[in-house]
C-alpha cells in the first residue's frame, strides 16, 4: 500500500466517526421540526441507534422541540440503559414544560427512585391541556395514589373526548379497581355537551355496581350514533358483566367490525355474556361477510361453547373458499385431528392472499411433511410468505426434534435479506441428515 493510500486510510478513519455523529444530530435536529412527516422519519432512523452521543444530542435539543417531537425523543431515551439516561432524567426533572418533567419523574420512579413519585403527580396535574395526552402516554405501569387524584384532573365536561379516555384507561391501571373518588369524578361528565364525553362517562359508569341506567343511556346513543361505540369501546372490560341492553350493543358492533382483531376482541367479550348471540353473529359474518372477517368469524366461532363441530369443519374444509378452508385446517389441527395438513400443502403452493395464512398455519402440525413446502416459502416472492415460513419452519422442527435442534440463527438465514439461499441451502443439508 502506498503512502497516499495509508493517508487516505487515516484521513478517512478520522473523518468516518464524525460524519456518523454529524448524521446522528442531523436526525436528533429533524425531531424538532415542524413537519409530522420528518419527525416520524428521524425517529424511525434514530431506533436503530444506540449508545450515549444520541443522549447527548436528544439532552441538548429535548427541551427546544415542540411536545410531539419531545414524546419522541422520550420514547428514544426509553431504549436506553438507565445507567446511560439517568443524568439526564434528573436535569429534566427542573424542564420548564410540564411533559418533560412528567417523563423523566415517571422513568426514575420505574426504575426505583420513588422519591420522585411526588414531582411526577405535581407535573401530571399541572399540564397544559395542550400536553396532557402526551403526559399521559409516560404513565405506564405506575400505579400511586396521588398519581390517580392528578389524572383525575383531566375529567372535564370541556375535555376532548379521547383525552377522557385515555385518562380512564390509565385510570383503571393505576388503580386497579373502581373507586367512589374516580366514580364521582365521572359522573358530572354523563350530561357534558359533548356527545363523546357523555358516551365516554355513560361507558365507565355502566360496569359498576348502578350500571343499569348509565347502559340503557349509552345503548340509546349508540342506537343513534353507532360509530361512538369504537370511540369508547376501550373502556368496557372483557371479564364485567353488562347489563342486556349494552350487550345488544356489542353484538350490534360485532355485526360490523373494521377489522377482523376487532372480530375476536367483541367475541371474546360476548362469549361469557351471550355466547349464543354471538354466535348468530358470527354465522352471519361466516356466510356473508369479506373475506378476512369470514377466517376471523370461523376461528371466533370455534371458540364459543357449542358454536362448531368436526362435522362442520370438515366441511369448510372442502369449501371453494381458501380463507375458510385455511381456518377450519388450523381449528382441525387444536382439536387433534389433522386431516386439514393435505388442503394446507395444497394452499400453500397456490397462488393469492391465503398463501401467507397457509404457509402460517403449518407451523402447527408436528409433521415431515410440511418441511419441504416451507423450505420452498423461505424463497417466496412475497416477503411475508417468507417471513410465516421461517416462523412456521421453527416450530415444525423444534416440535419434531425437541433433542437435536438446528441453530436456526447461525444459517444466516433473513426473510428480508437479499440473499436466502446460502441459509436454505444449510438448512436443507441439515435436513437431509435427519428426516
Amino acid at each position: 500500500m502506498t503512502g497516499r493510500h495509508l493517508a487516505r486510510c487515516a484521513l478517512w478513519l478520522a473523518i468516518g466517526p464524525l460524519a456518523a455523529q454529524a448524521d446522528l444530530a442531523a436526525l436528533v435536529e429533524q425531531l424538532g421540526s415542524a413537519e409530522p412527516a420528518a419527525r416520524s422519519r428521524a425517529y424511525n432512523a434514530l431506533l436503530r441507534q444506540q449508545g450515549p452521543e444520541l443522549v447527548t444530542l436528544l439532552g441538548a435539543r429535548i427541551a427546544t422541540f415542540p411536545v410531539e417531537g419531545q414524546q419522541y425523543a422520550i420514547y428514544l431515551l426509553r431504549q436506553q440503559p438507565i445507567d446511560t439516561t439517568r443524568d439526564l432524567y434528573v436535569r429534566l426533572l427542573a424542564a420548564e414544560r410540564n411533559f418533560l418533567r412528567a417523563a423523566a419523574a415517571a422513568q426514575l420512579v420505574r426504575h426505583g427512585d420513588t422519591k420522585h413519585a411526588p414531582l411526577l403527580a405535581r407535573a401530571v396535574a399541572a399540564a397544559v391541556p395542550a400536553e396532557r395526552q402526551f403526559v399521559l402516554n409516560t404513565l405506564w405501569g405506575l400505579e400511586d395514589g396521588d398519581l390517580a387524584a392528578a389524572v383525575r384532573g383531566y375529567l372535564q365536561p370541556d375535555a376532548p373526548a379521547p383525552l377522557v379516555v385515555s385518562a380512564l384507561t390509565h385510570l383503571r391501571q393505576i388503580e386497579r379497581a373502581r373507586t367512589a373518588a374516580t366514580t364521582a369524578a365521572v359522573q358530572p361528565l354523563a350530561a357534558a355537551p359533548a356527545v363523546g364525553v357523555r358516551a365516554a362517562a355513560l361507558a365507565w359508569l355502566a360496569g359498576g355496581d348502578d350500571g343499569a341506567a348509565p347502559a340503557k343511556a349509552l345503548a340509546e346513543l349508540l342506537r343513534e350514533q353507532p360509530e361512538l361505540f369504537w370511540s369508547v369501546d376501550a373502556l368496557f372490560e372483557a371479564d364485567r358483566k353488562y347489563p342486556a341492553v349494552l350487550i345488544e350493543a356489542f353484538a350490534a358492533a360485532l355485526a360490523r367490525p373494521r377489522s377482523k382483531y376487532e372480530v375476536a376482541r367483541l367475541a371474546a367479550r360476548l362469549r361469557t355474556q351471550a355466547p349464543e348471540l354471538a354466535a348468530g353473529v358470527l354465522r352471519d359474518l361466516l356466510a356473508g361477510g369479506a373475506a378476512d372477517l369470514r377466517g376471523a368469524a370461523l376461528e371466533a366461532l370455534a371458540t364459543l361453547p357449542g358454536g362448531l363441530d368436526q362435522k362442520e369443519l370438515q366441511r369448510l374444509l372442502r369449501a371453494d373458499a381458501p380463507d375458510l378452508q385455511v381456518v377450519a385446517a388450523a381449528t382441525l389441527r387444536r382439536l387433534d385431528d389433522p386431516s386439514g395438513l393435505p388442503v394446507l400443502l395444497e394452499l400453500a403452493a397456490k397462488p393469492g392472499q391465503h398463501r401467507a395464512e397457509a404457509v402460517e398455519a403449518l407451523g402447527g402440525f408436528r409433521s415431515r411433511a410440511a418441511v419441504e413446502t416451507l423450505f420452498s416459502a423461505l424463497d417466496d416472492g412475497e416477503l411475508l410468505v417468507r417471513q410465516r415460513a421461517w416462523t412456521a419452519l421453527h416450530g415444525v422442527l423444534n416440535g419434531l426434534f425437541p433433542y437435536r435442534r438446528f441453530d436456526f440463527p447461525k444459517c444466516g438465514y433473513d426473510p428480508d435479506g437479499p440473499s436466502r439461499q446460502a441459509g436454505i441451502a444449510q438448512l436443507r443439508a441439515w435436513w437431509a441428515t435427519v428426516k
